[in-house]
């Protein structure tokens, strides 16, 4: 078996070997042992890149058998029921939730989640809020065994049956009720709370915004969030919803201090769908909710990633970082529209640097970059006058390890971020992400197609996700443009 780390430091200690032969022998003719060499190198990267490509495939099976495993260990079963009252919280306590800064906190596979704020499980029932009532109620069913029950064998039973009216009608009376109380607004069933869990875990691994980015919990379809405008000569000095100044004993207002305002992040809906073999899903009906977890979660990450980046507002999606209204920067290189520079001309390499500086010194603790793996590359490809790299290329990071850095900033890589070549593209993001918030509201349902694909033998999943994000400080951050 293949170490994944180990391949990637070859492939980029050879790639950079490449880069140095390329350098010192330039023109259309190398030298003969220089270019057997570089065909040496050549090979030995096409067989890395398979074996990188068969060790994460691996990684992905193993990673969907142990949470097979981990979803029937008895030990995480809720095996009574749930109900709002300190019995309530011992039969979850037995089967790994607690409650912990105020959050409903689930064990997964990948460790700790919190899930719902406390009350969703055990508080009052809001009255002015028919909304939140339904969802804190239909959390709570998703909390009870017989629940999870129904929802694992109305899923097995939509392998074998014609339509997913077929597979409910062949659950119990009981079952078909419980399933029943977790219906979800577009017609899916909610899915159980400790498969939410993992989906949720595993989609805060693999995103990029869910790693860097406050999240906050919500049993509402927005959240309005305390903010503060810009003072008109200090600028967004003071951090958060609170600002300050030195007072008497009493203190008051002042009209110099700056204004106070309001900022809403509206809940919008992610789906993401997949068409499963009909044999498969008799066959494997055990992994089915693995497959979820795993696989649901990565491509919902995805998918986030492009709303909370790149989103406009428009077509139901989230405002993304990109058109907040960020102060931008030129990051252009000596070469037009992109990312470059030669031992003569400095090009990229300082007005990166710069980039970073502009970011006020308030925000700098916990900044990061967010940029293409494409752009990464071209930024450590700048060369100083000597020739040497700026930025020195460091190991490659495992799944869900630590991120490379650049200035001692961690730097993480979206697809979602435009490319250069294009003048005025967008190219660098940075700054702190604590200042971009992403609400969720723990409501994700699956929905069951079989007739559509009944005639490929197929079964269509799709899930759906309650999540929005949105920027309340734009003064965190910076822009570098080409």
């Amino acid at each position: 078996m293949a170490d994944l780390a180990l391949i990637n430091q070859e492939l980029a200690d050879l790639r950079a070997e490449r880069e140095e032969l390329r350098k010192k022998h330039p023109g259309v003719t190398m030298p003969e042992e220089a270019r057997g060499r570089d065909m040496e190198i050549a090979d030995r990267v096409k067989r890395l890149v398979f074996l990188a490509e068969e060790e994460q495939q691996r990684e992905r099976d193993k990673l969907i058998g142990d949470t097979a495993k981990y979803m029937d260990d008895p030990r995480y079963t809720v095996r009574r029921a749930v109900n709002p009252d300190d019995e309530g919280r011992r039969v979850l306590a037995k089967a790994g939730w607690e409650i912990k800064g105020g959050m409903l906190t689930r064990h997964t596979s990948l460790g700790e989640y919190a899930l719902y704020p406390e009350e969703v499980a055990y508080g009052a029932i809001p009255q002015d809020d028919p909304d939140a009532a339904q969802y804190i109620r239909q959390a709570r069913v998703t909390l009870q065994p017989d629940y999870r029950t129904a929802y694992v064998k109305f899923l097995r039973h939509c392998a074998s049956a014609r339509s997913p009216e077929m597979a409910l009608g062949r659950l119990t009376g009981p079952e078909q009720n419980a399933l029943s109380e977790g219906t979800a607004a577009d017609g899916g069933f909610l899915v159980p709370a400790d498969i939410q869990a993992e989906i949720l875990a595993r989609t805060a691994m693999v995103g990029v915004m869910r790693r860097v980015c406050r999240i906050v919990n919500t049993s509402r379809d927005r959240v309005i969030w305390p903010a503060i405008a810009p003072h008109a000569t200090s600028g967004s000095l003071y951090s958060s919803g609170f600002v300050g100044t030195w007072s008497v004993e009493v203190p008051a207002f002042s009209d110099t201090d700056p204004g106070f305002q309001q900022f809403e992040i509206g809940v919008k809906k992610v789906r993401v769908a997949t068409k499963l073999s009909n044999d498969w899903l008799a066959d494997a009906a055990g992994n089915m909710l693995s497959m979820l977890a795993a696989n649901g979660a990565e491509n919902m990450a995805l998918v986030e990633d492009d709303g909370f980046i790149a989103g406009t507002g428009a077509n139901l999606t989230p405002v993304g970082i990109l058109n907040c209204g960020i102060t931008t920067a030129d990051v252009e290189g000596s070469s037009a529209d992109t990312i470059s520079n030669t031992v003569s001309a400095a090009g990229s390499a300082p007005k990166i640097t710069a980039l970073e500086y502009l970011v006020p010194s308030q925000y700098i603790s916990g900044s990061s970059f967010i940029m293409r793996r494409a752009i990464e590359g071209d930024v450590r490809a700048l060369v100083d006058s000597n020739g040497r790299p700026y930025w020195l290329s460091s190991t490659e990071s495992g799944f869900g390890g630590t991120p490379r850095n650049i200035d001692g900033y961690p730097v993480y890589n979206s697809d979602s971020v435009p490319n250069d070549g294009t003048n005025g593209n967008k190219v660098i993001v940075f700054g702190n992400f604590s200042n971009y918030i992403i609400v969720q509201r723990a409501q994700i349902s699956t929905m069951v197609l079989r007739e559509r694909f009944a005639d490929t033998d197929q079964t269509g999943i799709i899930l759906a996700e309650r999540v929005g994000g949105g920027c309340w400080n734009t003064d965190a951050f910076r822009i570098g443009i080409v």
